[in-house]
């Protein structure tokens, strides 16, 4: 026999207090609503609780043996409550997240050393992947997601800008030459990226008479890794178009060099991604603000 908790906190109010006006007032409802509760609750149960009088309410036996045993369980009820209310202020417990497998490979695991010495309470379990992740069903804090997002019901906060550029060795262009235009890329070796969703080539994407225009490439060598496909181009395997995160730190020590620049599509960027704003865990909050600060660095 199932029996409605507002009714059982009804009734304890009331026993402590003595009295329904007491009582309604610390439920911040009316002592009207107080009295009906209390009906309810002995209607529901076929017992009479209190006797009343016209100042007082007092306990029945009856009364007095189910206050003793209703007591210690609503203060389990209510110690759970604020254990649920202190967690969600500190930063502790299990963090789940998936991640691309660049960025986490490049930004996310690096990051991690100093966030737990911060957090010593915290562990972290992280799926590198680049397949879609549904965060709700799988039961993941967040994701960390690259490219334009669908809209959809989830919230999402950038961590940085990416912009696809095309790039190839010093080795490779003094082989076979530097493409100037679009229409070169044909004759060029290519070096492609898989989707792991769909397992096709990616098109690769440039601006073109302010439009965005898709590529379709025939690439000699396929991967299916950001990673991989920047050591294909610095291995000298041929063109790749990479995110400007994995390509620009390659440029700089010269094992890289871009070209076609004008073609260039507008900046996209790398988001982590959430359920919603409500109720994160604040453990989670705080290794995305930690992720954010590192990659600004």
């Amino acid at each position: 026999m199932k029996t409605d908790l507002r009714l059982l906190q009804t009734f304890i109010e009331a026993a402590r207090a003595g009295n329904f006006s007491t009582a309604a007032r610390s439920l911040h409802i009316s002592p009207a609503a107080v009295s009906q509760n209390i009906k309810s609750l002995e209607d529901h149960l076929g017992v009479r609780l209190f006797t009343r009088t016209t100042r007082n309410v007092v306990l029945t036996p009856e009364g007095e043996r189910f206050f003793a045993r209703c007591t210690p369980a609503l203060g389990a009820l209510d110690d759970a409550v604020r254990l649920a209310a202190d967690e969600a202020e500190r930063i502790e417990g299990v963090i789940r997240l998936t991640s691309t497998t660049a960025f986490g490979r490049s930004h996310v695991i690096p990051a991690l050393k100093t966030f737990l010495e911060a957090h010593p309470g915290v562990a972290v379990e992280i799926e590198l992947s680049d397949r879609f992740v549904d965060l709700v069903a799988e039961q993941y804090d967040f994701a960390i997601r690259a490219g334009i997002l669908p809209d959809n019901e989830y919230v999402s906060r950038k961590l940085i800008d990416v912009t696809p550029m095309v790039c190839a060795s010093p080795t490779y262009f003094d082989a076979h030459g530097r493409p100037e235009r679009l229409s070169d890329i044909a004759r060029h070796r290519c070096v492609g990226m898989l989707s792991n969703p769909t397992q096709r080539v990616f098109q690769w994407e440039f601006r073109q008479g302010g439009h965005v225009v898709r590529k379709d490439v025939a690439p000699v060598v396929t991967v299916n890794d950001p990673e991989a496909l920047a050591v294909a181009a610095v291995s000298g395997l041929g063109l790749a178009q990479l995110g400007s995160n994995l390509a620009l730190p390659r440029i700089g020590c010269g094992d890289l060099e871009l070209i076609l620049e004008r073609y260039q599509v507008p900046t996209r960027g790398i988001y982590a991604v959430y359920p919603t704003r409500r109720y994160m865990p604040l453990r989670a909050k705080a290794l995305i603000d930690h992720i954010v600060s590192a990659v600004k660095r």
